[in-house]
């Protein structure tokens, strides 16, 4: 009877029972519900009255674990949100630094503060850069809470042990070293290593080599490689986790043999790695997960993978109960599980299909078949399990994962402990760390050769927020269900449910792409506090900005999601009004992904330091800018596209360009920030036709949508691209000005993504 397990899994249900549907004080609740189970076991015998005891007890443990989280740590870091302070802290990681500011975790040591950990962010260059962790730090700040973020909840930070976050109201000062402060020697190598990886490895190479070795991902986002990989379903082999684990005990015992010795060995080199990487919860769980596994011999017990899965997922859950709302750690478990309970099978399987070719008589041959096998069912099996929370916490899927894993995982064991080896060489032998880290980079290259090349292969990512797909998704689960329950104890057979799923994947396809249709339609996509607007008409599509909010997505991830989820990798044109970050920050990671023949922009200075971005990003992709100096029309099929100059001149706001879309007596109208002197102007120098859609100007701001603007144009409705913000937006004096003339309004903050037609004036996206 596995003991562990049915005192462990109980605990890991009832955290999140706790976290995600009862209220905080349920925690009498579920003991009551214990102490009734527990009298309940003691009329059974044997086994089922251990099993309910033990039960009981676990469930009884997880609800007062979490309640106590509660009490101790997130409560009390609840309670300084809103306040002003000056508080003493210790930084315990490196910052990470953006283009909106610096950010570091720190732990407030500060008397009478709760000691619980905050997320530290500066918006002022160069002040928080310097600060290493086991600093202590004075700084003037102001609490929020680290549950929400840019208006909505969310499990970013709790699922990190992190419960309050504050910006620095001034420049923190230092106040000399932790004095346990080589605890963090780790973190501090890891540190190292990620800076050596750059050194030593081309420029094309470093950030991947990064991110394989350490899990730093910066620089694969900077240049856009680490989208290509998720779509192609190898995202997982940049994030450190089990297969970065096994890598390294696998490389330990062929050097050493798998003696007892060795395995004891392995288990500080482990730990050891997974200080490095700062004990994220993936690495935690393959770590404790091998040292479970290996340790069973030495204990003279059998090796039970559910009872060590079971047994971390708890320990993991005792440190931080808030963990269980991590996508890392459900995603890293999912796979887990579906390894054990499935690849094993498909694994045995397959080798006897092939064990009857001529191939497998040869040792070779043996060999590369059972790694083909292997690397196949894990594939499957992990895709299986974890698919449905990667859609649920990412909105899409990679079909083409299996393949990927095929062509590429068996180079990445090579690249992970050579890249090790050319990192330590690179402390004291630059040249031949330089030379070696050019032989390596080419495997690297190869492996975004085939990120980028499965992109090209049709429906190799599917977005599910098109119900279409969704179905889809549903009904291949399905598939695959009947399939391996009419086949789990016999021959594997599985041409024909493939088959039957890619069909009616391309099937689905085409159902999106006949739905186009070739009258106009315009979208205003919910990128948060920012603007994106698509206009479509048949295969025609421009886009009118790209930028908003940065969680939980950014404007590129949403743009990029709406066009792809309606079959749309194809843009003819990208018409920028102005260069603010709010209508542009998201322009780099959709040209990423979407095909963009030309960017239409202003001439004109460049306050927020965008336009090297945008110009870099469309040099790398291959797209044409034009700088709009005076009026022109875009004729794209039965789509009229007129686009007009700035008015005004000075800062960003008066250089916005307008642009207008019309189709068959439908007309839309686009002013981007345009300020209230820009739409008088505009409205008299041009006679424009009535309306049938405005997006409303600076998001509602009282700036913009005046009298005369409303009363020239006579729009039949209003957009308002608009999310979670502190400026006020939309302006009330707004919203009565188009309620006075009868104008209906739609916001994306309320509605989501938002498309209107002729025939039918509004429709949720």
């Amino acid at each position: 009877m596995r003991k562990a397990v049915w005192i462990c899994l109980p605990f890991t249900a009832a955290i999140a029972l706790c976290h995600y549907l009862l209220p905080d004080n349920a925690v009498v609740l579920l003991l009551l519900c214990c102490g009734v189970l527990s009298l309940a076991a003691l009329l059974l015998q044997g086994k089922k009255k251990t099993a309910l005891l033990l039960l009981s007890l676990g469930v009884a443990l997880g609800s007062v674990r979490y309640w106590t989280q509660l009490q101790l740590a997130a409560h009390p870091g609840e309670a300084l949100v809103g306040s002003s302070l000056t508080v003493s802290a210790r930084v315990v990681d490196f910052p990470d630094i953006y283009e909106s500011g610096t950010y570091v975790t720190v732990r407030l040591t500060e008397p009478g503060l709760p000691g619980v950990k905050c997320r530290l962010v500066s918006y002022e260059p160069g002040e928080l850069d310097s600060f290493t962790p086991g600093d202590k730090i004075v700084c003037a700040v102001r609490f929020s809470s680290a549950a929400m973020r840019s208006g909505e909840e969310t499990d970013a930070y709790t699922s990190q042990g992190i419960f309050v976050r504050a910006v620095c109201r001034e420049t923190p000062t230092a106040a000399g070293k932790w004095t346990f402060s080589f605890l963090y020697l780790p973190l501090r190598l890891g540190r190292m290593v990620a800076e050596k990886c750059l050194e030593v490895f081309h420029a094309d190479a470093g950030g991947f080599m990064t991110a394989l070795l350490t899990g730093e991902k910066a620089a694969l986002y900077e240049d856009g490689s680490y989208y290509s990989l998720s779509e192609a379903g190898l995202a997982h082999i940049v994030s450190v986790s089990g297969m970065h684990i096994a890598f390294l005990t696998g490389f330990l015992f062929h050097l050493t043999g798998r003696r007892r010795s060795s395995i004891l060995l392995s288990f500080p080199v482990m730990l050891f790695f997974a200080a490095m990487t700062g004990f994220t919860p993936s690495v935690t769980r393959a770590v404790f997960m091998q040292i479970c596994l290996l340790s069973a011999p030495l204990f003279s017990r059998e090796e039970d993978a559910v009872t060590s899965l079971s047994l971390v997922l708890a320990l993991i859950l005792l440190v931080n109960p808030m963990a269980v709302g991590g996508a890392s750690l459900q995603l890293s478990f999912a796979s887990m599980a579906g390894i054990w309970l499935v690849s094993g099978g498909i694994y045995r399987r397959l080798l006897d299909l092939f064990s009857e070719k001529k191939i497998y008589d040869l040792k070779l041959g043996k060999i590369i078949l059972s790694f083909l096998c292997g690397t196949f069912s894990a594939g499957v099996g992990a895709m299986l399990f974890s698919l449905p929370l990667a859609a649920a916490h990412f909105g899409y899927v990679s079909t083409v994962s299996p393949i990927s894993g095929l062509l590429c995982l068996w180079i990445v064991s090579l690249l992970y402990i050579g890249g090790f080896f050319t990192v330590a060489v690179g402390f004291f032998l630059p040249a031949a760390a330089a030379a070696a880290g050019r032989v390596l980079a080419w495997g690297v290259r190869y492996i975004l050769f085939v990120s980028n090349a499965l992109g090209y292969l049709p429906c190799e990512t599917v977005y599910l927020s098109n119900p279409v797909f969704l179905l889809w998704f549903i009904f291949a689960y399905a598939v695959f269900l009947l399939w391996w329950f009419r086949n789990r104890k016999g021959s594997l057979r599985p041409v024909a449910p493939v088959c039957l799923v890619l069909i009616a994947l391309y099937a689905s396809a085409m159902l999106v792409r006949l739905s186009w249709s070739d009258d106009i339609r315009v979208s205003a996509v919910d990128v948060g506090q920012g603007e994106c607007v698509v206009v479509t008409s048949g295969s025609r599509a421009i886009m009118v900005d790209c930028g908003g909010s940065t969680f939980p997505r950014s404007a590129g991830e949403n743009a990029v999601r709406f066009l792809a989820s309606r079959q749309r990798r194809h843009l003819d044109a990208l018409i920028l009004t102005h260069l603010h970050s709010d209508h542009v920050n998201g322009v780099s990671r959709l040209l990423s992904q979407v095909r963009v023949d030309v960017i239409y922009l202003p001439l004109q200075a460049d306050e927020d330091g965008t336009l090297p971005d945008i110009i870099a990003a469309a040099d790398k992709y291959g797209v044409r800018v034009e700088y709009v100096t005076e009026n022109f029309r875009l004729i794209l099929g039965e789509l009229d596209v007129t686009v007009w100059s700035p008015i005004l001149s000075g800062e960003e706001n008066e250089n916005c360009l307008i642009v207008m879309a019309a189709q068959e007596g439908f007309e839309a109208v686009i002013t981007g920030d345009s300020l209230s002197a820009a739409e008088r102007i505009f409205s008299a120098l041009y006679e424009l036709p009535d309306t049938e859609v405005l997006v409303v100007g600076h998001h509602g701001s009282a700036t913009s949508t005046t009298d005369r603007f409303l009363r020239e144009l006579r729009p039949d409705l209003a957009l308002i691209s608009v999310g979670y913000n502190t400026y006020g937006h939309p302006s009330p004096a707004v919203l009565d000005r188009l309620e006075e003339y009868g104008i209906p309004v739609l916001r994306t903050d309320l509605e989501g993504d938002i498309t209107v037609k002729p025939e039918r004036r509004a429709a949720n996206g």
